[in-house]
């Protein structure tokens, strides 16, 4: 699920499990989890953000195929590009409240694209969180720079 998923070469591995921490303490509604881990996102601008570009446009980009592009490519495409738009609107104009909507925009796509049961949600997002932490950790552990 996760290897053909670019990852965001910035990303630590400590960060990117406080995002995943974060989404899944949304997602499973824990209020303690939620503000704790938010207060921990302060120093850290656009995190969610680049979490949900990781996942969001891979899977509704023009495929890399010329032959396989249809209108339906095109109107996936465009909902993606439209989808990262709102969300950077919200990480820009309401940083203090955007932080949730954007966990709770991941989570929904994750339920819409990644799964077929929608109980299934918080375990995709761990299998998700575990691929980026194995990508996260070999470029970090190598001294890759991109």
């Amino acid at each position: 699920m996760h290897e053909n998923m670019p990852i965001n070469r910035a990303l630590t591995p400590a960060q990117v499990q406080l995002a995943f921490d974060y989404v899944l303490a949304v997602d499973a509604s824990d209020d303690d989890a939620v503000d704790r881990l938010a207060i921990e996102l302060l120093p850290h601008p656009g995190l969610l953000v680049a979490i949900a570009e990781e996942l969001i446009l891979p899977m509704t980009a023009l495929p890399d195929d010329v032959d396989d592009i249809n209108a339906d490519s095109f109107v996936l495409d465009q909902l993606g590009v439209l989808f990262m738009t709102a969300i950077h609107m919200w990480a820009h104009d309401c940083p203090a409240s955007a932080a949730p909507t954007i966990a709770r925009s991941i989570t929904h796509f994750v339920a819409q694209i990644f799964i077929t049961e929608p109980k299934d949600v918080a375990h995709a997002l761990e299998v998700i969180r575990d691929g980026r932490l194995e990508l996260a950790r070999a470029v970090h552990t190598t001294g890759t720079h991109w």
